[in-house]
């Protein structure tokens, strides 16, 4: 295959991907408006209970030896 027609296939199938990216975000973003998703989301969010909290620890540190 000559580089001119390798070059004219991938200008078409990076045509292809962003016309599919492109759908593909006005879909979600059709499907998140009329859904809600970040309010549902956030909602969850704040009903799950809070788990224990993990107190800090350090290491200790070595003595230096003089």
């Amino acid at each position: 295959m000559p580089f001119y027609e390798y070059e004219y296939t991938l200008v078409l199938y990076n045509d292809i991907l962003k016309e599919r990216k492109d759908s593909e975000e006005k879909n979600s973003k059709s499907q998140e408006d009329k859904y809600n998703i970040t309010g549902m989301q956030n909602q969850a969010m704040r009903s799950m209970p809070k788990g224990p909290k993990v107190p800090k620890m350090s290491m200790p540190s070595m003595p230096r030896l003089k």
